[in-house]
């Protein structure tokens, strides 16, 4: 039996500055940075907090293959 794998491309995105948490979705510019990625099919796997104070965001797709 062959075995399909999936192909995955990967994206580090630099989030903006993160701001006080509002009731109103994606009105913070981190909230709406993610929400256009994920538009374009990326996935947020993991985020870690930098050195320097700010947030990076490693993000995931399957990659698009030729036909």
């Amino acid at each position: 039996m062959m075995r399909i794998m999936t192909a995955w491309e990967y994206l580090i995105l630099d989030l903006p500055q993160f701001e006080a948490p509002t009731h109103a979705p994606g009105a913070s510019a981190a909230v709406h940075a993610l929400n256009e990625e994920g538009e374009r099919g990326w996935e947020a796997v993991g985020i870690i907090s930098l050195a320097e104070g700010g947030t990076a965001v490693l993000l995931k797709r399957p990659r698009e293959t030729l036909s």
